[in-house]
């Protein structure tokens, strides 16, 4: 029984930090190396075509190149995800990860379906 209280306030504990972890794209550029949560409306879905692979580019703020942030699905993880990622656009979406510096700007990788929250 002790051993079941103990688990429901860690659980607790940690549902609770995530939430405490959440900001918004505008935030993003403040908390670069840090793996957080990032949540806000899918301006674009940005495509791009390299060779005979197509990236995406989620933009957060404004359309590219005016984004305030990014994420970046390279061809592989993209052809895994279930849904269409052009989809996303206008929708408030999650998603999960470390936070880098890329071109000036703030930019998280996705390596799986997971990282995004719909």
């Amino acid at each position: 029984m002790k051993i079941i209280i103990t688990l429901g306030f860690v659980f607790t504990v940690a549902v609770y930090s995530l939430k405490a972890q959440t900001i918004t794209p505008d935030e993003a550029s403040t908390h670069v190396n840090d793996s957080t949560t990032v949540c806000g409306v899918v301006k674009e879905a940005h495509f791009m075509k390299k060779a005979d692979k197509y990236m995406c580019y989620l933009e957060f703020g404004d359309v590219f190149p005016n984004e305030t942030f990014s994420v970046y699905v390279s061809d592989e993880v993209r052809k895994k995800i279930t849904y269409d990622l052009g989809k996303l656009n206008g929708k408030n979406i999650c998603v999960t990860g470390k936070i880098k510096l890329i071109k000036k700007k703030p930019e998280m990788t996705i390596y799986k379906e997971s990282q995004i929250q719909k």
